[in-house]
């Protein structure tokens, strides 16, 4: 690579029913990113309480999200991942991991779920974090419409370099590397708070939200852990680069 050629950057987006927040995910990566991966569907745990509100659902989305992904002007390329066999994916991490096997091997990849938005310096950042020598970066997240006690300083890396053997496994937000040693504990991570990762949680449609409390107060109550999608199971302290 040469000295003015720029790494290059996919935006891994996860989706599922969310037309009232996807335009602002989209809309605020649009110039960041060379491509933008979408992987859309429901998960085994999540389907039952949305389908006992919305009778009628599907295990992909069908209010007009996927529509949108073709009327936002000016949008990179988009590759459209849809769930395995017209089902619900098995778990987060099984669909996080599709995401991540779109992306190729030495390039990065940016992690941001369709009711998310980056907001700020971001290509400061992501210069910053890929010019630190670290293959992880992290940044503050903010929930709009709360008080300041919810902005928290320290998040789950969003930012990575694609190496060989990565996959999500346990927990959908601890990603491993090919001895399955979770990223953000065993390698050093680069932070920044030259944009922060704003939660629309507080936007979204009531239509989405309650199921969506259901879920999560099931997957709190088991301790966010998934079935097993590998062997390894390696926990550790995370190592914070400033």
């Amino acid at each position: 690579m040469s000295e003015t050629e720029k790494p290059k950057i996919h935006c891994c987006v996860n989706l599922y029913n969310e037309f009232a927040t996807l335009p602002l995910a989209l809309s605020s990566i649009s110039d960041l990113v060379d491509s933008i991966i979408v992987c859309d569907g429901a998960y085994e745990k999540y389907f039952p309480f949305y389908k006992e509100k919305h009778p009628e659902a599907q295990p992909w989305s069908t209010d007009g999200s996927l529509e949108i992904l073709h009327s936002i002007p000016n949008l990179p390329p988009i590759k459209l991942i849809l769930p395995p066999e017209g089902k619900p994916w098995k778990n987060q991490c099984v669909k996080r991991t599709a995401m991540l096997d779109a992306v190729p091997e030495g390039e990065w990849f940016l992690v941001l779920d369709a009711d998310e938005m980056l907001y700020g310096d971001a290509q400061d950042g992501f210069d910053e974090i890929m010019g630190s020598g670290c293959i992880a970066g992290q940044t503050p997240i903010y929930n709009p419409g709360l008080d300041v006690s919810s902005m928290t300083p320290i998040w789950h890396p969003r930012l990575f370099l694609k190496v060989d053997g990565m996959f999500y496994d346990r927990k959908h937000w601890l990603l491993k590397d090919y001895a399955g040693r979770v990223v953000e504990n065993e390698y050093p991570v680069k932070w920044t708070d030259r944009f922060v990762l704003t939660h629309l949680k507080v936007f979204k449609h009531r239509g989405r939200l309650t199921p969506h409390l259901g879920y999560m107060k099931r997957m709190s109550v088991d301790g966010w852990i998934e079935p097993y999608s590998n062997q390894f199971n390696i926990e550790g302290m995370t190592r914070r680069v400033e």
